[in-house]
């Protein structure tokens, strides 16, 4: 703490010395010139005109990049010339710059002089999928499909990206690492992450990255890359605000309302949104397990039915001062609070040899609360002559607490519906508090015009506390403590972690060579039983990215990156939670964490079509297995280290415009697969296919529509055998009011297609599963900007400094 907060008055310090010397009164206005095939327009002439007599102020060239700069430029009205032989000459503009401050201008696009221009300023379209060398962009404001919807839903659609079973996973078939405005919160549960990314409406996300090769300054959490949810904050001065509401009615209903407000001045911005959702959804689930012990054939099938009632309110407000120019302190406190009550009944069929022999039915309800918050502190300044030199400081502290309490009544009954016994009643109360302390500091320098060195420290401290009180009763009024199912359970870890990285350009060529030390300490202790699980272990983790222009056409990249996914702290803890009368889960305190080789080579065209190859190895790999006791006929759900896999990918990604009214954008993802299990020595192999196409239609100039559907092949992942898997969505959305609102309706799974069926026959198990969530809904929005902005900002954003606050959330929505 100390070490922090000496860098962050150390970086005020020089912040104070750089502004007494500074220029003050003078602008800077930069930008970026591309041709029509979107490669760099270098040696435009760019030339700065005064408003309103259009006279001549200064005149430069783009460089080889297409970047242009105008400095010590004096506050006011201008406009911008550009000319490059070979192409239309056009104007672009009116830009009002202000004392002390810099503008930046969106990517301007060349036109060749054998097409006609039809205004002076050109305004390039912004694509739903933006393809990059280093990652894929997805702009949410430009798809119907995710007004209304939240995260989870919008990563559905993501190009590489698969849902299943709540797991989030990406590149290589790997949990991703979840970040939002850059601050990584991974390492949860399935469930939990599914309830954090549920959250976050569609109306408060800017962008969304898809990173498939962080660099080292990122977390080396996340074998499948980086996930990074970037939320709005408008670059306009002045007041802006919008509010947005939805509901949809299908399988249950859903509602969200939200509001997004911004005011900013030349030193102050403020920000905030809030977001309230109130969902009711259906959930089914099907397991059939065979048990052979003795030459008796049990059947286990269970019907599982519920419905959850969720209620969420998220809230996100922050403001930021510019110290100097260059210098900005902020400060950010968001989270969310989640309500939920889910009714759950299941039967459970038991027959020996075919026949049936007896009737198991549950009921139950949960009542859940889950409060989620978070405090940032942050400093970002930079320095030096073109502002070679930069510094940013973080400070993060999160609170969780989760109440959970659930009343089970079991009744058993013959083949004839006669009781056999008396019914058994449970409670369980299990509430959990985590806190989490997170202190970085990052440096960057730029050594010549072609070179950076980077370099960063963080300390990451968690400390968890759980408890859970499982009692059983004859009736609803008397219980008693089941010791093996009661239990007290505490996690603490710090992570160390420190980081360098140099880039430099050689011609057409570009490389990064990153590499990242983290030392991980973790304490974990079981009260009953007495079971203590302590470890210290200390991991490299380099990164490598070449990136060489091949011809004016084609930019290739290589790339290779060592991760690590640690257990999350719910997989760690011992606990044993009831299911039901033959079903158990609990964690499993000796899990290691599992690591990740990943080689990739890619070729992007003409800034639009790529090609990637890659190849992902994680060792001790890890995932929910099913340990089954024959006798006893229990079996009881944990994770497991399973062995090692390789995944052999090719992914397409290809954008194409039949019409100027219709564009596809197609991702085609191929991919084969071989396990190699520590059990026995095993081995598995699999191949899998996964298409996903972006259908977007222009009816005139306020109608749009879309169209978006998937489809996964039978595959095989950790010890299931999945079936084929396939949904489509279509949206419709008209813009009114003079363009400040919009209508949208979409409706979800128009099939009701959207589900998981599988089968596991790993070790003594022979199991089929089906799972089906509630997921075809008409859903209608209606969103209105209103406010006005006195100087307009870039449009493209690059996303927010790479920040952590990790693995907070919890579950409003589990078994």
């Amino acid at each position: 703490m100390k070490f922090f907060f000496g860098c962050l008055l150390s970086a005020l310090l020089l912040g104070t010395y750089s502004y007494s010397h500074a220029q003050t009164g003078m602008s800077l206005i930069t930008g970026k010139i591309l041709t029509e095939k979107h490669i760099p327009a270098e040696d435009a002439t760019v030339t700065l005109l005064s408003l309103p007599d259009s006279s001549v102020v200064k005149t430069t060239t783009s460089g080889q990049t297409g970047v242009f700069k105008f400095d010590n430029i004096v506050p006011g009205l201008y406009l911008l010339s550009i000319h490059k032989i070979g192409y239309s000459k056009y104007y672009t503009g009116q830009y009002h710059l202000l004392a002390g401050k810099t503008t930046a201008i969106s990517e301007l696009t060349l036109s060749p002089v054998n097409q006609q221009l039809g205004e002076v300023s050109i305004t390039a379209k912004k694509d739903y999928i933006q393809v990059q060398p280093d990652k894929t962009v997805l702009n949410v404001d430009r798809s119907i499909l995710s007004a209304g919807n939240s995260v989870l839903d919008i990563l559905t659609t993501a190009p590489g990206v698969r849902v299943r079973d709540n797991s989030i996973l990406f590149k290589g078939g790997q949990k991703a690492l979840i970040a939002i405005n850059g601050k990584p919160v991974g390492n949860l549960t399935d469930d939990q992450l599914a309830d954090l990314l549920k959250s976050y409406q569609g109306n408060m996300i800017s962008q969304i990255e898809l990173i498939a090769n962080p660099s080292a300054k990122y977390d080396a959490t996340g074998g499948g890359g980086v996930i990074n949810i970037i939320l709005k904050k408008s670059k306009d001065l002045g007041f802006r605000a919008s509010i947005v509401e939805s509901a949809a009615y299908g399988q249950d209903y859903k509602f969200s309302s939200g509001i997004n407000l911004n005011y900013r001045t030349d030193k102050f911005n403020f920000f905030g949104n809030y977001s309230f959702a109130d969902n009711k959804l259906p959930r089914l689930l099907d397991i059939d397990r065979n048990i052979y012990d003795d030459n008796l054939l049990t059947n286990i099938d269970v019907n599982y039915n519920s419905t959850s009632y969720t209620k969420t309110n998220n809230y996100n407000a922050g403001v930021d001062y510019s110290i100097t120019p260059k210098q900005t302190v902020g400060a950010l406190f968001y989270g969310y609070h989640n309500q939920a009550g889910i009714d759950k009944f299941s039967s459970t069929y038991i027959r020996n040899n075919g026949s049936l022999d007896s009737i198991l039915t549950t009921q139950s309800h949960v009542d859940r609360a889950i409060t989620n918050l978070n405090y940032n502190l942050n400093y970002k300044g930079s320095f030096g002559k073109n502002n070679g030199t930069s510094l940013t400081a973080d400070f993060d502290y999160s609170t969780y607490d989760r109440s959970s309490f659930e009343l089970i009544n079991n009744y058993f009954y013959l083949t004839n519906g006669t009781p056999y016994r008396a019914p058994l009643f449970y409670t369980d109360n299990s509430p959990s508090s985590i806190n989490i302390r997170s202190e970085r500091i990052d440096f960057s320098q730029q050594l010549s015009k072609s070179s950076n060195l980077s370099a960063g420290l963080k300390d990451n401290q968690v400390n968890s506390d759980n408890t859970i009180a499982f009692n059983q009763g004859a009736d609803t009024v008397n219980f008693l403590p089941i010791p093996s199912l009661t239990d007290h359970f505490i996690y603490k870890e710090r992570i160390n972690a420190a980081y360098a990285a140099y880039s430099d350009k050689f011609g057409k060529s570009d490389l990064t060579l990153g590499l990242r030390a983290e030392q991980t300490s973790s304490y974990g202790k079981s009260y009953h039983p007495d079971k203590t699980v302590a470890r210290s272990y200390f991991d490299l983790f380099p990164n490598i990215q070449w990136t060489q222009a091949v011809d004016t056409n084609n930019m290739l990249s290589i790339g290779y990156d060592r991760r690590i996914t640690r257990p999350n702290y719910q997989d760690l803890n011992p606990f044993v939670g009831f299911i039901g009368q033959y079903s158990y889960s609990t964690g499993n305190p000796f899990l290691k964490p599992e690591y990740y080789n990943v080689y990739s080579i890619s070729d992007l065209y003409k800034d639009k079509y790529k090609v990637e190859l890659r190849l992902t190895v994680t060792q001790d790999m890890f995932a929910p297995v099913y340990e089954q006791n024959d006798s006893t006929k229990i079996y009881v759900t944990t994770l497991n280290n399973i062995g090692t896999r390789y995944e052999y990918e090719a992914e397409f990604t290809i954008p194409v415009d039949i019409t100027k009214w219709w564009n596809v954008n197609i991702d085609l993802d191929a991919g084969y697969a071989k396990y190699i299990y520590n059990q026995d020595s095993a081995r598995k192999s699999t191949y899998e296919l996964n298409l996903q196409l972006n259908q977007s239609f222009t009816i005139n100039k306020g109608l749009k529509a879309e169209l978006y559907g998937f489809y996964s092949s039978p595959t095989y992942y950790g010890i299931k055998q999945y079936k084929a898997q396939y949904a489509v969505r279509a949206g419709l959305s008209q813009s009114v009011l003079h363009n400040n609102g919009s209508i949208r309706l979409m409706v979800t799974d128009i099939f009701n297609s959207d589900q998981y069926q599988y089968t596991s026959n790993y070790s003594n198990l022979d199991l089929t599963g089906k799972e089906k969530v509630g997921s075809r809904f008409a859903m209608l929005t209606f969103t209105y900007r209103f406010g006005k902005s006195t100087v307009k900002g870039p449009s493209r954003r690059t996303g927010g400094n790479v920040d952590d606050q990790k693995r907070l959330s919890g579950s409003s929505n589990e078994n």
